[in-house]
């Protein structure tokens, strides 16, 4: 199986249908980084089923499409198809091309095709399984994968050992059977809970069931009862209603004279009846008046007292606000006086900071020009120090260089010492390798000639192989011939044995007989009969239902039967009994009748004699069944037999039958045992000679590569000579080269010390220069800094006095509004004062003459009392009157 081309069209980079042939050898990609050679193993290894994007340099699938540029539009789609040659048939298909491809969209989805025709994932996964092909096989190794190959840890290693070996497709077939029992488990769970639930409902149905059925049953019991109930009612109805019936018919006669009386009463009644209703609403109208009589008084006392409160209320506030009036004049003039004093502060205050702040500036601005001048000071000195440190660094880096030179010219020196020793050394090896060549071209003519009659002896023994598995097979297939029919056989013995033991075809009645344990019962007369299947049709047509009888020891066992017949026999049917104090005696015997084709043995023969005396089977019939005796012929079978006869003939013949097929099975097996030995005897040759053949094999392997290894050292030797001779020349030309750049670092180091010299002075004046700039700095911006304190302590006095006179302010302004306020409000407790005098002069005018009506609205509602209660004894003595009279009526 090899590689033989990859087309690709719209994948990452191959914006363009592109085919990359794949020829015989190894075929190379390189190129500039970023000109898509990573994106061909990519490709291969998608096309093969890759599922994880990041295995392919992405983070979505999508993004394996050709995205776009500045001047091409971006595809819809990538599709990659990869061919491979199976010409030797390791892929499981019958094609020696296989093309798999593989498309992916937009959305994610993927389609997968075989030789063009659409399948799934999983099929490319097992096409190429333990082939070494695959997204994630030996086939495309990475250096993560080399990493695992030379790793020290099993579990990294594993992957590929068993990509290997095959076992990678049935470790995926357990995984799948195990997941399929997983989910068979979950499912015969889920089906337990379902079976559990519903058994928990059928058991509540059974009970709702159980209630439904008790509840019909009742509710008709509950209507019979009903029933029972309202006709027993209607029938005392009846005879209620006969008996008003005829009150009723008496009453009428009496009923006139009494309308008259109970039209008087009646009229009566309504009369006195209107009388209370007038009588109660007067009585009303009185309770209303005394209600809002005492209503406005309770009105008028409680607005009285409301009044009292308010005034005196006002007193007491007057009072308050007289001396809150004092208090708030007096904090004003102390405030007055406190503003004029911090109005005087805090002009001083802001006179000295002034001052200060002007001095401030000039010390500030003399601060930053001597930090000026500090600043190019410092400057002027890193200057001179880096220019210090350059030299010392390219003297340090001549000498360095000179010290290098030294070292390289004596190395050179050793070197050139030790390749001269080591071409002496190879002109030797060199003698002795072509001295050995001619050794090894005997001792490979002789390495040929063994492996070819190794050779010939596997092919002979593959030979004998392939005869004796020949006639392995056909001994196997002998014997599982004799043992199928054997088991059919058996099969078919042990069906007739069945109906044997059963007592099939005899009647029930005759089957209960002999399993009723009479005494004296000895079978049935088909017991003592055997006959060959050639005259078995002719013994049944002629004996018929005699085939079934019972036969007995003597006369009264015919009586038990009987008795029992009658007694215990319900069944129907019937029997036939032959006892054997009975055998009618034999006239005639012909030597070619029935009896001479049979045998008979055992108690029931003399019958059996008996009834097939003189029966002839005529000679040269085929096709039916000929019996006579006595002039009667029968064809066929009229009596209808049950075959009984039949059954046991076939049950013996079955039975020689198995016994021959099972003698036929035994060869069989000793002769395939025989077989297998010979197989294994002759793959056991096979195995020694390919053993042979794979030694000889071997050494010659070895001595061809003992034969190229020493023709390779000749040629490594020749090659190390010439290079030996370039390495001296070399190594002269470059001692010469390092002693002259030695002599010129040292004399640059001299020029380098000379000027380090000279600015060492110069270091120190600029040392100097920065130090005093640097002192009178520090000194103004001492002075600076105690200005900036003065300052920020004037400017914070400053702000307190104004917080302090702007909080004077406002509580005199507070202090003023305030007096303003209770002026207001003095004003208005007084006119409160007014108007609570107002109503207590009001009230109590009103309060009298409320006290006076009240009194005047209790004595007409005791008045209207007094009248309704009459009226009441009155209207209860008529409506007495009244159903006295409507009593008299019914």
């Amino acid at each position: 199986m090899k590689l033989r081309s990859l087309r690709v069209h719209g994948f990452k980079s191959f914006a363009d249908a592109t085919t990359i042939e794949f020829h015989d050898g190894i075929t190379a990609v390189v190129g500039p980084n970023g000109c898509g050679k990573s994106n061909i193993s990519d490709a291969i290894r998608w096309v093969l089923g890759e599922q994880r994007p990041t295995a392919i340099r992405g983070a979505k699938m999508e993004e394996v499409i050709f995205q776009g540029t500045v001047a091409r539009r971006p595809v819809n789609r990538g599709s990659v198809s990869l061919t491979v040659t199976n010409e030797d048939g390791s892929l499981p298909i019958p094609f020696e091309e296989v093309e798999v491809g593989r498309q992916v969209f937009r959305d994610g989805g993927s389609e997968y095709s075989i030789n063009r025709s659409a399948c799934r994932l999983r099929d490319v996964v097992d096409l190429c399984r333990d082939t070494g092909l695959g997204a994630n096989a030996y086939s495309i190794i990475e250096n993560r994968m080399i990493d695992a190959i030379l790793s020290d840890r099993a579990e990294e290693r594993r992957a590929l050992f068993e990509e290997a070996a095959g076992v990678g497709k049935y470790k995926d077939r357990r995984k799948a059977a195990t997941r399929r029992l997983e989910r068979a488990e979950i499912d015969v769970q889920r089906l337990e809970d379902v079976i559990s639930e519903v058994q928990t409902k059928v058991r509540s149905l059974a009970r709702q069931k159980g209630k439904a059925e008790r509840y019909l049953e009742y509710r008709q019991r509950r209507l019979d009862v009903e029933v029972s109930v309202v006709r027993r009612q209607l029938d005392l109805l009846r005879k209620r209603l006969a008996g008003v019936q005829q009150s009723l018919d008496t009453d009428v006669r009496s009923s006139e004279r009494t309308v008259v009386e109970l039209h008087t009463a009646e009229a009566e009644y309504e009369s006195m009846r209107l009388r209370e209703v007038e009588a109660e609403k007067e009585r009303i109208k009185a309770a209303t008046t005394l209600e809002k009589t005492r209503e406005q008084l309770v009105r008028w006392e409680r607005d009285l007292a409301v009044a009292d409160e308010r005034a005196a209320y006002a007193g007491r506030r007057l009072a308050q606000i007289d001396e809150e009036r004092a208090q708030a004049r007096l904090q004003t003039e102390a405030l007055e006086r406190d503003e004029r004093a911090l109005t005087g502060k805090r002009t001083q205050a802001l006179e000295e900071l002034e001052d200060i702040q002007t001095l401030a500036d000039e010390r500030k601005t003399r601060v930053e020009q001597l930090y000026e001048d500090m600043s190019g000071a410092r400057k002027d000195l890193e200057e001179v120090e880096a220019e210090e440190r350059d030299l010392v660094r390219r003297g340090a880096q001549l000498e360095g260089d000179a010290e290098a030179s030294d070292a390289q010219a004596d190395e050179l020196e050793k070197r050139l010492s030790r390749v001269s020793k080591e071409l002496d050394a190879t002109d030797e090896t060199f003698s002795e390798l072509q001295a050995q060549s001619d050794l090894f071209e005997g001792r490979l003519e002789k390495f040929l000639s063994e492996l070819e009659v190794a050779a010939a002896r596997v092919e002979q023994s593959i030979a004998d192989v392939s005869a004796v598995r020949g006639e392995l097979d056909n001994a196997r297939r002998v014997e599982r011939v004799s043992t199928d029919i054997a088991m059919e056989l058996r099969a078919r013995l042990s069906a007739l044995e069945l109906l044997e033991r059963d007592q099939e075809g005899i009647e029930p009645v005759v089957q209960a007989v002999l399993k009723s344990g009479i005494p004296g019962v000895l079978g049935t007369l088909a017991d003592y009969i055997q006959a060959s299947a050639k005259i078995t049709p002719s013994l049944e047509s002629h004996l018929g239902t005699f085939t079934r009888a019972i036969v007995v020891n003597e006369s009264a066992t015919v009586d038990s039967i009987l008795r029992w017949f009658i007694e215990h026999w319900n069944g129907g049917g019937g029997l036939i009994v032959l006892p054997l104090d009975m055998v009618p005696e034999s006239s005639t015997r012909q030597s070619n009748g029935l009896l001479s084709q049979i045998d008979t043995s055992g108690e029931g023969a003399p019958w059996v004699k008996a009834l097939l005396n003189g029966v002839q089977v005529p000679q040269g019939v085929d096709g039916a069944s000929f019996t006579t005796v006595n002039g009667v012929v029968r064809i066929g079978n009229p009596s209808g037999g049950s075959g009984i006869l039949e059954r046991k003939e076939e049950l013996l013949r079955i039975k020689e039958a198995l016994d021959l097929r099972l003698l036929e099975e035994e060869s069989a097996c000793k002769t395939r045992e025989a077989q297998e030995h010979n197989l294994a005897d002759a793959e056991q040759m096979v195995v020694s000679s390919r053993l042979e053949m794979h030694e000889a094999e071997d050494a010659l392997h070895k001595m061809r590569a003992e034969g190229e290894t020493q023709s390779g050292e000749q040629g490594r030797m020749h090659r190390l000579q010439a290079d030996l001779a370039r390495e001296i020349g070399a190594t002269n030309t470059a001692h010469a080269r390092v002693l002259e750049r030695a002599q010129e670092a040292r004399a640059d180091r001299g020029i380098i010390l000379e000027k380090e010299e000279g600015l060492s002075e110069k270091h120190e004046q600029a040392k100097e220069i920065l130090q005093l700039a640097q002192n009178e700095w520090e000194n103004a911006r001492s002075e600076e800094a105690a200005l900036a304190v003065d300052v920020a302590r004037l400017e914070g006095d400053v702000t307190r006095l104004n917080d302090r006179h702007e909080t004077i302010g406002q509580v005199r302004d507070q202090a003023e509004d305030r007096v303003l306020a209770l002026d207001e409000e003095e004003s208005q407790l007084r006119e409160d004062q007014a108007e609570a005098r107002k109503i207590r002069s009001e009230g109590d005018t009103a309060i009298e003459r409320l006290f006076e009506e009240r009194s005047a609205a209790e004595s007409e509602v005791r008045d209207k009392d007094n009248i309704l209660q009459g009226l009441e004894e009155a209207l209860g003595t008529s409506e007495k009157r009244l159903r006295e009279a409507r009593t008299v009526e019914r």
